[in-house]
């Protein structure tokens, strides 16, 4: 059934309450009394209902006002119709313990690794009838969440479009990797830095980095000889030949057997590189997305409410 916008606007909507206020009490002044409004005004209203309802509403019936035959049946439409708009207005009560739904986050291999063994037993218990669907790192972060492929996703990135929100979990700083035979030993000069061949963390296996970018404000440039969507085949590169690749210290510190690699301190400096939550307007104010965030941010993360 089409609404018609026509009618509707002719009518005022706010009329409804009055009306059903009045078929309830069936007394205008006891209707005026109930909406905190003056005789005159419901008397107004009133008339306004008789001449779009094309029906007296109320008639005289001895000493007492009663409905007429149409005002009867549309009783229980008008309630239904306040109590709907009632329920859209009233603000959503979130249960995670009884809601049921799904969340599609989007991480790195990195991600995945250190955030699904944590998340995963919390998650069951706070919110066990919440199902998690867990996706690589898109290559184009814009177009996974404008075309709502994934809900959340959680890793490092430029700043996002103004349609994308963002917030901070954490932060990280970058150190140099090669294999532990490796030629250059416990400190890489610039000059050795830019001279060797580099692996670079891409999704999409193409462009450049933060580090790249940086490296150019330098007048600088690195030869990018190998691209991965995943950190882990990056350490099987680097650990058969002379390759070098910049990862988080986290990462190299939980990950990286130090016996079979050598870390080395970047020969430039690299501001921190921030991990965050990235979704997008649309699910900006959704109930369960709405909690999830907070439930990454304070209970994963381990991050003060803010």
């Amino acid at each position: 059934m089409s609404i018609n916008l026509k009618t509707l606007r002719q009518f005022d909507l706010n009329a409804l309450v009055t009306l059903s206020v009045l078929l309830e009490v069936k007394h205008v002044t006891k209707a005026a009394e109930q909406l905190n409004l003056t005789q005159s005004a419901v008397s107004r209203t009133l008339s306004k209902l008789r001449d779009a309802l094309d029906d007296p509403i109320l008639v005289k019936s001895g000493k007492h006002l009663a409905l007429t035959n149409k005002a009867e049946r549309l009783e229980p439409a008008v309630t239904a119709i306040l109590q709907q708009v009632s329920n859209i207005l009233e603000p959503e009560v979130f249960d995670p313990k009884k809601h049921t739904g799904t969340i599609r986050l989007a991480t790195t291999d990195y991600g995945t690794h250190t955030l699904l063994p944590k998340l995963i037993p919390l998650l069951a218990e706070e919110a066990p009838n919440v199902q998690l669907t867990a996706v690589d790192w898109p290559s184009n972060l814009l177009n996974e969440l404008e075309e709502n492929k994934v809900d959340l996703i959680i890793g490092g990135t430029k700043k996002p479009p103004e349609d994308i929100f963002q917030r901070v979990l954490a932060h990280d700083h970058f150190k140099a990797l090669v294999r532990a035979e490796h030629p250059i030993k416990d400190r890489i000069s610039l000059e050795q830095y830019l001279s060797l061949n580099h692996i670079m963390i891409s999704p999409s296996g193409r462009g450049n980095s933060a580090i790249d970018e940086i490296l150019a404000t330098m007048g600088h440039k690195r030869n990018v000889s190998v691209r991965v969507p995943h950190f882990f085949a990056a350490l099987e590169v680097v650990a058969s030949t002379d390759y070098i690749i910049l990862l988080p210290s986290h990462f190299i510190r939980r990950y990286v057997d130090q016996t079979k690699f050598r870390v080395l301190e970047p020969p430039f400096e690299i501001p921190p590189m921030e991990v965050s939550m990235f979704w997008h307007a649309r699910m900006h104010q959704a109930p369960l997305h709405k909690w999830f965030r907070r439930f990454i941010y304070e209970k994963v993360y381990n991050r003060v409410k803010s």
